[in-house]
């Protein structure tokens, strides 16, 4: 049975509550201004004080995201219930048990690994398991990715960062070619503030001789800074200079188990917080209510759903 090694590490909360110099009386202080603020914001959503204790520690895994920023985490709360009104596709909860059993979500793999590299950060890993594209929805890698930061903020940041690895091996044409560049575009503008993430580097592995028209498709849509972190490997030795082998798992030459364990973790802990996902899908932003811009703000959104067309 799976042991839920991926999350929390004790240790690595420790390391950033240091880093960021945070403690558990400020923590209280900036938690409870902060929750006054989404209160007085209109178009945030209310909450039973059942959820008092959920909420307070959700804030708090977005002040180590910040690295204890409030104004930065008022930003990044604000953008992440305005996510999920925007792309209530990505946030769309049915059966999980279905779901973690189907053929779409086992053609993908989207995990974080167990380990910590030596400098706090996590590894994501992102691959297919066939050529075959006809299980490909793009929207199921923005589901994969934002089930697993919704479970790190409810179990506990405790990363300063992270590396993704894409095994590009299986990906060809037809996947790239099923990307709304306009709105991969738009999405990856909200995301990064609802999560706002440190992306360390971005490493490619394998990859196809198509590369360079890849590159060419996606570069207008994707960031300088997220280009400049990108790095191409032919080989498992140019990865091993980034990310040590004890974090990486058998398949890339590391000795940190395999992917199959960690699959079977992260399904787990998928089902584990079923409840908790239904429970919280329906708090979102009321996009008319808010109050600063707001005819700039319904425009936009009048226009945004308007063009709005995922699978």
């Amino acid at each position: 049975m799976p042991e839920f090694l991926v999350i929390p590490n004790k240790y690595e909360e420790t390391r950033l509550f240091k880093d960021y110099n945070m403690n558990k009386e400020q923590i209280k202080v900036d938690v409870s201004n902060i929750r006054k603020w989404i209160i007085s914001q209109p178009h945030l959503p209310e909450f039973p004080e059942s959820k008092n204790d959920e909420i307070n520690f959700w804030i708090e895994g977005f002040l180590r995201l910040t690295k204890n920023n409030a104004e930065k985490t008022k930003l990044a709360v604000d953008n992440h219930f305005r996510l999920k009104t925007l792309f209530p596709q990505v946030y769309s909860i049915n059966d999980l048990q279905d779901y973690v059993e189907s053929d779409i979500y086992k053609y993908l793999t989207m995990v974080m690994l167990p380990k910590h590299t030596p400098d706090g950060l996590k590894v994501m890993y992102f691959g297919f398991d066939s050529q075959n594209t006809h299980l490909f929805r793009p929207i199921e890698i923005y589901k994969r990715m934002r089930l697993m930061l919704d479970i790190y903020q409810r179990k506990g940041i405790d990363f300063s960062g992270i590396h993704v690895v894409i095994d590009a091996k299986n990906i060809t044409l037809t996947h790239i070619s099923q990307f709304d560049l306009f709105q991969l575009k738009n999405l990856i503008k909200h995301a990064q503030k609802a999560y706002p993430l440190r992306l360390k580097h971005t490493h490619i592995m394998f990859p196809p001789s198509f590369i360079d028209l890849a590159k060419n498709i996606m570069k207008p849509f994707v960031s300088k800074k997220m280009f400049t972190r990108l790095t191409f490997h032919k080989n498992l030795e140019s990865l091993w200079e980034h990310i040590p082998r004890d974090v990486l798992p058998e398949e890339y030459g590391g000795y940190n188990g395999n992917l199959d364990m960690v699959r079977a973790e992260w399904k787990m802990l998928i089902l584990e917080n079923q409840e908790w996902f239904l429970s919280n899908v329906n708090y979102k932003s009321d996009e008319l209510k808010r109050l600063k811009n707001k005819k700039k703000s319904i425009a936009y959104e009048k226009s945004f759903f308007k063009n709005l067309n995922f699978d």
